[in-house]
Order: structure tokens, then C-alpha cells, then sequence
């Protein structure tokens, strides 16, 4: 039985996925073949695996989407519910196919992600319910459905819901929805799409010209820098560990990083809590596989590690 709507502190709207994992030692050359050593099959999608960070965090979630009525569909929504991710939001549409990936992890962690989008029409205002959104305390969007995400965008302004986005792409319409985010995390590719090669500070001062209260860029080993709107801009480095599979990373560190806000940590806090999550998650296979728990990222924290 799914929760009643007022006990949801996160709702998300966004993609979800069927990832289909396969570990090797090396990419293999054209036209020939390669052995894989480990397979999985998993949930993923940005919004989605954000949620279930939050979800194993002790956060109450719940996402808002669609998928198919194929095979893959009912694997998709029961990964999320199994994860205590409330699924009311998630619409199937007959005759559609849902999304999903096939991802290839090298020997040193660096994954290779071929996708395809679902066949599903995007959502309508009539498919969402505007209650879900306006009794949470944060919206998270990833703007794949760029339409949608900004009605709902400008419903959480209008209750003052915090917003949040998963910039990984800089997708058509995308900068009509900056203008009712709080907080943007968006990835390399995002900033460079943004700004060319100015650079990460140039990217955060032009994502907080539309009102953001901070805005992050995320760079792989590089780690992240973050600007606030009362001037704060700070790099955070990546965790040392042994990384087995980078799947899913940024998607965890949205995770993390909502947490923070939940808890009215100051921003810096939030993106090194976020990271922790992020690196912890790194240790094993799949997107999902490793996604901390709240005493583990404490004790990797005390820790040091």
C-alpha cells in the first residue's frame, strides 16, 4: 500500500530505465567479439536512481513517469517498489516500449551507455497529479520531457516547493525550465553546451542568472565546483576508492545531494555528503547495486576514506 501523498518529502519526475550491465576487460575492436565476465540487469535512469539513493537514505519518495506495457515495464516499476519508491505516478501506456540501456564497464570502471528512448508519447498534464507535487518539500526533474517538467516546475514555484535538476544534456527548452529551479547539478557536456570551452565558473554564473540558489558541475575524477548565490564557489574533490563500475554516479550524487537540502545542511555539506554517496556507490557493479545506506556513508565519512 503507497503512502499518502503528504508523507512524500521527494517527488520525481523524469526517465527511468531498464539497464542491462555487461563487465569486460577491454573494448573490444569492430567486428569482433568479447567475452563478458559479469552481467546484471537493473532499474536505472537518472530521477529514478536518485530516488531509490533517497529512498535508502530513510527518504520518503515517490516517482512520476511512464513506461511500456513490453516485458521490460513491469521489471522497471517492481525495481522501484521493491525499493520502497512509491510508483502511483508511474503511467503505462499500451502498445509503448519503455526505455532502457545497454551499458559495457571496462576493467577500470569507465562504462560505455548505448540507450534508447522510449516509445511512449510524453506525459500530459492530465497524467500527473498536481497533489503529489504540491505536498512535497522537493521536486526533482531531469527535463527529458522538457513540457511536462516545466508545469510542474512552475507548480512547485508557485508553493514554494524547492526544485532541483539533472542537467545532463542541454535538451531543447531547457533554459525555460532554469527559470523555475532552485538547485541545478548539471554534468560536463551540460556546461560545455552552455558556455564552450569558458569553463566550469563561467557555466555556474550563467546558470544563476536565471535564479538558481546554486548550481554544481559535475567533471568524473575532476570532482565538482559549486556556486551559491551569496557568492560562495568551491571545488570538491572525489573520494580515493577502488572503482569497480561508475554507472549511476551522478544520478546518486542528485540523490545525495537532496539529502542535504532535506536536512537544511549548508550547500558545501550537501555536495560532500553527495560525493560520498557517489564514491561509495562506485565498489560495485550497477548503477543501483552499492547505493549506501545512511550509516555507511556516516562511517566512510568519519572514516575519511
Amino acid at each position: 500500500m503507497s503512502k499518502k501523498m503528504n508523507q512524500f518529502d521527494v517527488v520525481g519526475l523524469g526517465q527511468c530505465s531498464l539497464d542491462i550491465i555487461g563487465r569486460i576487460d577491454d573494448y573490444p575492436e569492430i567486428d569482433t567479439k568479447t567475452e563478458l565476465n559479469e552481467t546484471l540487469i537493473q532499474g536505472g535512469g537518472p530521477v529514478a536512481t536518485a530516488l531509490v539513493t533517497l529512498a535508502r537514505l530513510g527518504v520518503s519518495t515517490a516517482f512520476v513517469g511512464k513506461i511500456g506495457d513490453d516485458s521490460f515495464g513491469p521489471r522497471i516499476r517492481s525495481g522501484l517498489i521493491s525499493e520502497g519508491v512509491d510508483c502511483e505516478g508511474l503511467v503505462t501506456e499500451v502498445g509503448a516500449r519503455s526505455q532502457f540501456a545497454f551499458v559495457a564497464v571496462d576493467q577500470d570502471g569507465h562504462r560505455n551507455i548505448f540507450w534508447k528512448r522510449g516509445s511512449y508519447r510524453p506525459l500530459v498534464k492530465s497524467e500527473i497529479d498536481p497533489k503529489m507535487i504540491v505536498s512535497s518539500r522537493i521536486l526533482h526533474l531531469d527535463g527529458l520531457q522538457v513540457e511536462i517538467s516545466v508545469l510542474a516546475a512552475k507548480l512547485a514555484r508557485k508553493h514554494k516547493i524547492t526544485t532541483v535538476l539533472d542537467g545532463g544534456t542541454l535538451r531543447p527548452s531547457m533554459l525555460e525550465l532554469m527559470r523555475y529551479i532552485d538547485h541545478a547539478i548539471v554534468s560536463e557536456k551540460f556546461a560545455w553546451q552552455l558556455v564552450g570551452d569558458e569553463g566550469p565558473k563561467v557555466a555556474l554564473e550563467k546558470l544563476l542568472e536565471y535564479g538558481c540558489a546554486a548550481a554544481t558541475v559535475t567533471l568524473g575524477v575532476k570532482g565538482s565546483w559549486t556556486l551559491t548565490a551569496a557568492g560562495e564557489f568551491f571545488h570538491q574533490p572525489i573520494y580515493a576508492v577502488n572503482v569497480v563500475d561508475t554507472t549511476g554516479c551522478g544520478d546518486v550524487f542528485h540523490g545525495g545531494y537532496i539529502y542535504g537540502l532535506l536536512r537544511q545542511w549548508p550547500v558545501k555539506a550537501a555536495v560532500r555528503f553527495a560525493t560520498a554517496c557517489a564514491a561509495i556507490k562506485t565498489r560495485k557493479l550497477g548503477g543501483r547495486t552499492a547505493i549506501p545506506t545512511l550509516k555507511e556513508v556516516e562511517a566512510f565519512l568519519h572514516r575519511g576514506d
